[in-house]
């Protein structure tokens, strides 16, 4: 706070100047009281010096009080930012915590569905496991069935024991008459001839007909229409605008530099001065469409298109150079016989260029002198 600022009301400071400063200070001057001893002059200078101290303390005065107003007014603006600034800093922090919150929601979603997701497959694979064990076990005990039904040199004996009219070269009627009777109760007992349920795609599979089992209902995980669910993972997927702006480089293969050598390397100087134009305009048509619907253009397009009328300048001044060179060399004339090539750099030469300069220089002279 500023010091020494006067508790004076300004309107009584304001009306003791407008005194000071108006024709009244003057009679208050000619007016002032003569005492024994003073001059006129003494005391009118005496009645002005006090006047003119009066007036500094005014201003002074005034002074301090302005700057305690602005600065109160400065203290009262910067508390103010102060306190937006530590707004601004709250509702900052409040949603990073919110993006960490929500992270952290969506990692725990993610992990509970992935364990609920486990359970379930693990469910779904014990059931599987649990089908294709019985099935196994179906079949050996098929298997296992078949073959006691299988004839071989073993149990043929046992299989056809006792056929319908089967007759023994020693016995009699009686003896025929008993196998007649009991050839059901045998053909009963082997089992061979009374299994006729024959199945047309199971003979497939054991000749190598099929090369597969017959389709069967497949066990997925049913879906679940859960809209909050399907609006969490659209959220997760990668739009078009995430993707990478340009093609990868492959890991083999020929670089950009090599790839640009192969699509123009066989272009003329006129057809890639050509080509370059093209791109130049394409890049500006580009440009001002950008610059008219978003108000500024991409720094990627305003680099591109310097760099690409750097080339295009580079190229033209090294045309127009060769040119002039040209006409210089045109104008200039052939060089005479015997003189060595023009050498800027300023290299040694050997002694006939040194002979020939000499013989250049003495025939100089002697022009000169004739002259």
């Amino acid at each position: 706070a500023v010091e020494g600022v006067p508790r004076v009301s300004p309107q009584a400071l304001q009306r003791r100047l407008d005194f000071l400063l108006s024709p009244a200070a003057v009679q208050q001057q000619l007016s002032a009281p003569l005492r024994p001893g003073l001059s006129p002059y003494f005391v009118e200078f005496t009645c002005w010096a006090r006047q003119m101290r009066e007036i500094r303390r005014i201003y002074r005065a005034q002074y301090l009080q302005k700057l305690a107003e602005v600065t109160e007014i400065e203290r009262a603006r910067e508390a103010e930012l102060y306190q937006k600034e530590l707004e601004e800093r709250r509702r900052r922090k409040q949603a990073h915590l919110q993006r960490i919150g929500e992270d952290m929601k969506r990692r725990a979603i993610l992990r509970d569905r992935k364990r609920i997701e486990a359970k379930v497959n693990e469910a779904i694979e014990m059931a599987r496991r649990s089908k294709l064990k019985r099935q196994r076990l179906y079949w050996f005990r098929r298997m296992e069935t078949l073959s006691k039904l299988v004839v071989s040199a073993d149990n043929l004996d046992e299989a056809f024991a006792a056929l319908p009219g089967s007759t023994q070269a020693s016995g009699g009627s009686s003896s025929s008459t008993s196998a007649a009777s009991s050839s059901p109760a045998a053909s009963a007992n082997s089992g061979v001839l009374l299994s006729r349920n024959v199945s047309i795609p199971y003979l497939l599979r054991q000749l190598g007909g099929a090369k597969a089992d017959p389709p069967q209902k497949s066990r997925r995980i049913p879906g679940i229409d859960n809209v909050q669910r399907e609006i969490l993972q659209m959220s997760y997927d990668i739009l078009g605008e995430d993707e990478e702006r340009f093609d990868p480089v492959p890991a083999q293969g020929a670089g950009p530099k090599e790839r640009a050598m192969q699509l123009y390397g066989r272009f003329s100087e006129e057809e890639k001065l050509a080509l370059l134009g093209q791109k130049i305009e394409m890049l500006s048509r580009k440009q001002a469409l950008e610059e008219q619907k978003l108000g500024h253009a991409d720094n990627i397009t305003t680099r591109l298109l310097d760099e690409l009328q750097a080339v295009k300048a580079a190229v033209e001044e090294r045309s127009k150079s060769e040119e002039l060179k040209g006409s210089a060399r045109g104008s200039r004339g052939a060089d005479p016989a015997g003189l060595p090539p023009y050498n800027p750099a300023g290299v040694s030469i050997g002694s006939t260029g040194a002979a020939a300069i000499g013989s250049r220089g003495s025939d100089g002279a002697s022009g000169s002198s004739s002259g």
